[in-house]
């Protein structure tokens, strides 16, 4: 079920699979947004005599949170991202978990001191 409030259900039909899809958009999708329309990117499969293709949608959302228009394109290969891409996300990935693993460290000592008083 849709919550009106903070969610709208949208639909647009996919030229390379040739199906009509739904999609909820969040109404915060407007915040800050001064150009529009606006792209908003998705992924989806289509599955046709048992072959898999992976596509990239571009939506482009007006400031009523309307389609204006699809752009669907089939990926060619396995990666969305070049390997440049890939280290860099998984880099600052680790970095971050590095991060929050010495926050629970930390917090976990403080914790304990509290329980001994």
């Amino acid at each position: 079920m849709d919550n009106e409030d903070t969610e709208t259900l949208k639909h647009y039909r996919c030229p390379i699979c040739n199906s009509t899809h739904r999609i909820k958009l969040n109404k915060d999708l407007l915040k800050g947004r001064t150009k529009f329309p606006f792209p908003y990117v998705i992924l989806h499969d289509s599955i046709n005599d048992n072959e898999v293709k992976e596509l990239l949608t571009i939506l482009y959302i007006d400031n009523n949170l309307q389609i204006r228009h699809a752009e669907v394109q089939e990926l060619k290969n396995d990666n969305i991202f070049s390997k440049d891409q890939v280290v860099a996300m998984t880099k600052t990935l680790f970095e971050e978990n590095e991060r929050l693993r010495q926050d629970v460290i930390r917090l976990t000592d403080e914790v304990n001191k509290l329980k001994q008083k």
